[in-house]
């Protein structure tokens, strides 16, 4: 079956009948690919097992990615850090950054390792947060490394059952994925900032 398509232009917003399709779409457990300001996620509702099951399918690492949109759920899933550590991890999100802490007892469980460590990204880019409150849930994602609209609907045009597109800019280069269970925070891939340089 055919991908349903989305298109986000920045300045201009969803339009309404766009808005209220996505929410559906992602409670009833589809497969969405989504854009960020690093490059398009391929997920879906991070409490839905099935749909967990579908992402882990097409070779996704273990555990999931988890995508948020604010500080405060940041919080609801991440066990606190240092007082210092802390500012300096707020200072990273919303932004191009993956950072791993501690994960608490409401964090989905897809996204826990077994280590009881999870990576959250808080993307803040317009149409990654526009998507986000339409879609209404927490939600699992794996980077597909692909900032091309052509790329992803010639890899996800029949695979996924909503792709949103967008026309704002990507930039993978500024991407880093931070460790927060260290002190100091450690850069896994991608260059600590210098500003976290503690």
């Amino acid at each position: 079956m055919k991908a349903q398509v989305i298109e986000f232009q920045t300045g201009k917003g969803l339009p309404k009948e766009a808005f209220e399709q996505i929410a559906p779409t992602v409670t009833e457990g589809r497969l969405v690919v989504f854009p960020t300001e690093v490059s398009y996620v391929v997920g879906g509702d991070a409490f839905n097992q099935p749909l967990v099951n579908r992402v882990r399918a097409l070779d996704a690492p273990s555990p999931l990615a988890l995508y948020i949109s604010s500080i405060t759920e940041f919080r609801l899933y991440a066990v606190p850090v240092l007082p210092r550590l802390r500012r300096a991890l707020e200072r990273c999100l919303p932004g191009p950054y993956g950072v791993i802490v501690r994960a608490t007892q409401a964090a989905p469980r897809a996204c826990v390792s077994s280590t009881g460590t999870i990576e959250i990204h808080m993307p803040a880019s317009q149409s990654y947060q526009m998507f986000y409150e339409a879609s209404g849930r927490p939600l699992v994602g794996v980077s597909l490394a692909l900032v091309r609209r052509e790329d992803v609907l010639e890899k996800f045009g029949e695979q996924a059952d909503l792709i949103v597109l967008t026309n704002e800019p990507m930039s993978p280069q500024s991407y880093a994925l931070l460790d927060f269970t260290q002190d100091p925070p450690q850069a896994l891939q991608g260059e600590l900032p210098r500003w976290l340089r503690l």
